[in-house]
């Protein structure tokens, strides 16, 4: 019996990791611009800013979520490779 896939469980649960820790980077917050004199754009600016930053939070809870779920699916593919091992081994 030949495997039509195969799943390098270690490599996956790697790439959850640095899915992790990119989204650990990119979610904390960026030190606040030194203040300076209230120009006529500088709410304007403010707003942007705070809109990027939240993009920028929801990409990071995205990327964890990912991570997250790659993780687990490694874990189900090599609970499964148990599960058919142990079927195998009871046929003998």
């Amino acid at each position: 019996m030949t495997s039509e896939l195969e799943v390098d469980a270690a490599a996956v649960r790697a790439w959850a990791r640095a899915l992790s820790a990119t989204a650990a980077r990119i979610s904390t917050d960026p030190p606040p611009p030194p203040s300076g004199p209230p120009w006529s754009s500088t709410a304007a600016a403010s707003a942007a800013a705070d809109a990027a930053r939240a993009q920028l939070r929801a990409l990071a809870d995205d990327i964890s979520a990912t991570a997250r779920q790659a993780a687990a699916a490694a874990d189900d593919y090599d609970d499964a490779d148990d599960r058919v091992a142990a079927r195998l081994r009871a046929v003998r």
